[in-house]
């Protein structure tokens, strides 16, 4: 039985499946043609496809009926006059003869209609010449929380922390700027119906500073642009906008009424540095710094050599007293106490040496005070041999008369007169203007270039103001200077070395001195790592006495808290210190070359292995004997460096904080108004200085 069906099904296959392909198509045809599910709205009526022809069709018939008719259009209702509803709205409880003739004024259809008529040209912003660039390294007062207008810098939460701090300084004619624009706004040259002074006084809009980053390979990277400071409360104000589109409500008109204000220009154009805390450092523009080292270093060799003298006096006298007997003092060891290494700068490219301190400091006398300004009471001019009682005025006056050999204290009143202040009228400057930038973002061990450029305000752009021959310029926001040239290369060292010491040999086992730089200062521990160790780890700084050392606020805090100021007798000292290089020690190998500085000697000596990603391994010779000159420059500063014992960090003086008296410094304390500053700066500098 089963066979036959099997036949039977084998026999008729092909007419089974016809009988259901035709069934499934007369389904089809029932479901989705004869009575299709498919609708149309029409009229808030439903419609098949079919029903909806047949709908229309009838409309026009009756459409057609009707024009065959002529009949005519209905008219509308007619529109009811307001003017009786829009009297009694303006008549007056308390005036009742208000006089309703009078056209109320309307706005102009364009912003063009509410100025002057007429078309300008584009004035060319000149070029920006003197460019230098130079590197600080310290410990500063960086803010924990966003620096905003309304939560300002020296408002703000900060913690002592070190930093790397490039500053770029240019030099720009503003006065031939202001001339400029006078011509092409409201000169002889403009109609008279046209000039507008309003317009003919530049606004600078931006300060557009760009680094290259030095490759592996040797090469440059592409310019990138630096972003504004942390400290900077204005940064997002400051962001560069160059489409008049993408302008904040207002456009270019009201961006000139915020950047046209003394104190913004004195941000923009003259940023603050960082609230130094590092007791022997200040912070210069570029090219006052590099002469304030110069001036300091010679400063410290004649205090070094007094020193010797009034010892060397001191001896002589006590020998006197004792009838000429030998006290039995090493006259040698008198100058033993002097590191003469703390004189040197490195000149070079800008920037500390691996010792991580700029030499060349200021003093550290531990009564200073911090002003605002970078400067401190110990080199502020007139600080030294002066009573308590003595007020600023005396310092300035009696200072500046009585000097006659160039001294680090001149340097102030160089950075005075480079300072903007809001009576300073840039287009009387006579000399050029002197603006920077800073950039904060650098990373230790890599080195850098920079240009930077300055921009104005396009005061017509978005308008049809311009004429013919710069008219494709309408939607420029911004008009630049050309950039400048390129600065110098800056590096940017490291702020963790280490280097193989000694080996067993037997058990491979390298002795690695892992040296980090923190809070101003270089500390050192030794490792003894094994191959697949890490090389440095966390450990507790022997040199801190944690009983009578505040804990350092760079690691004793979280991001949140709040670190207060440091007793001004004691010393920052960390009680730990992240030694973790990231790098693995892999092995260590005997290596056998040849070398002598004439003849080739042979020489056996081992390399220690190791690698920060698994994937590329590095080596270095073990032994400083065996090490490269840079590597072996680097060790001896350091070593050098660490002699050096910490010393209290300066406190920051909120009393003396903020623009206003940054902008004065030093001698401009307790002044609360624009008026005692100006009176001040006319009995100091005279009448009519800028």
């Amino acid at each position: 039985m089963k066979d036959k069906i099997i036949n039977l099904l084998e026999n008729h296959i092909e007419k089974i499946v016809f009988a259901i392909i035709g069934i499934v198509c007369i389904w089809l045809f029932m479901t989705r043609v004869l009575f299709s599910p498919n609708v149309v709205s029409y009229e808030d009526k439903n419609f098949s496809p079919s029903g909806i022809d047949a709908y229309v069709r009838e409309q026009a018939k009756d459409l057609e009926v009707m024009l065959k008719a002529e009949q005519a259009p209905q008219p509308l209702s007619p529109a009811s006059s307001k003017v009786e509803q829009f009297v009694a709205m303006l008549n007056s409880p308390i005036k009742k003869d208000l006089d309703t003739s009078l056209r109320l004024p309307l706005p102009y259809h364009t912003a063009e209609g509410a100025v002057a008529r007429g078309t300008y040209r584009l004035p060319e912003i000149g070029e920006v010449s003197g460019v230098e660039a130079e590197h600080i390294r310290a410990v500063a007062y960086v803010p924990i929380q966003e620096v905003t207008p309304e939560n300002p810098y020296d408002g703000s939460r900060s913690e002592p922390n070190d930093i790397d701090l490039v500053t770029v300084e240019a030099k720009f004619n503003a006065a031939e700027l202001y001339d400029r624009f006078y011509r092409c706004f409201a000169g002889q040259d403009v109609p008279v119906e046209a000039r507008d002074p309003c317009l003919a006084a530049p606004v600078f809009a931006a300060v557009h500073l760009q680094r290259q980053e030095l490759l592996d390979d040797g090469g440059w990277s592409d310019w990138q642009d630096v972003p504004r400071p942390k400290t900077d409360p204005y940064k997002k104000m400051f962001r560069i906008i160059e489409d008049p589109e993408n302008l904040p409500p207002g456009g270019v008109r009201v961006r000139l009424l915020q950047f046209d204000d003394p104190m913004m220009q004195m941000e923009l154009l003259q940023p603050m540095a960082y609230q130094i805390a590092s007791p022997d450092e200040e912070w210069f523009p570029p090219s006052l710094r590099r002469k304030f080292v110069q001036l300091r270093a010679k400063e410290e060799l004649e205090e070094r050599r007094e020193a010797r003298e009034q010892e060397r006096e001191k001896r002589e006298q006590e020998n006197r007293r004792g009838g000429g007997r030998a006290t039995g003092y090493d006259s040698r060891r008198s100058s033993g106490s002097y590191d003469t290494s703390r004189g040197r700068e490195d000149y070079g490219r800008g920037g500390t040496r691996p010792g991580g301190r700029d030499r060349g400091r200021p003093g550290t006398d531990r009564s200073r005070t911090y002003d605002g300004t970078g400067r401190s009471a110990r080199g502020r001019p007139g600080g030294r041999g002066r009573g308590e009682a003595a007020t600023e005025m005396d310092y300035y006056l009696t200072d500046r008369e009585a000097a006659r050999q160039p001294s680090s204290d001149d340097v102030y009143y160089e950075l005075h007169d480079l300072l903007i202040t809001p009576r300073t009228d840039l287009s009387k400057l006579k000399e050029p203007l002197t603006f920077w930038a800073h950039d904060d973002s650098v990373e230790p061990g890599k080195t850098y270039r920079y240009k930077i450029r300055l921009g104005v305000f396009n005061p017509v752009a978005g308008t049809r103001r311009l004429s013919k021959e710069v008219s494709t310029e309408k939607d420029k926001v911004i008009l630049w200077s050309d950039f400048s040239e390129m600065t110098e290369s800056v590096d940017i060292l490291q702020r963790l070395y280490f280097f193989a010491n000694d080996i067993q040999e037997a058990a491979k086992r390298v002795t690695v001195q892992v040296c980090k730089y923190v809070l101003g200062y270089w500390y050192s521990h030794d490792f003894l790592v094994k191959p697949g160790e890490a090389i440095g780890k966390i450990m507790e700084n022997e040199a801190a006495e944690t009983e009578e050392r505040p804990r350092s606020p760079m690691l004793g805090l979280s991001r949140l808290e709040y670190a207060p100021p440091l007793p001004q007798d004691r010393a920052a000292v960390p009680e730990e210190i992240d030694y973790s290089t990231g790098a693995v020690l892999v092995d260590a190998v005997r290596v056998d070359d040849w070398s002598g500085p004439r003849t080739l000697e042979p020489r056996q000596y081992y390399d220690m292995l190791y690698s920060y990603d698994g994937a590329t391994v590095e080596r270095m010779p073990i032994e400083s004997r065996n090490w490269s000159r840079e590597l072996q420059t680097a060790f001896y500063e350091i070593k050098t460096a660490q002699r050096e014992s910490p010393e209290p960090l300066r406190a920051w003086d909120s009393s003396v904080g903020g623009g206003k008296r940054r902008r004065m410094g030093a001698g401009y304390e307790g002044m609360e108004d624009y008026g005692d500053y100006m009176m001040m700066e006319e009995m100091m500098m005279g009448p009519g200085r800028r």
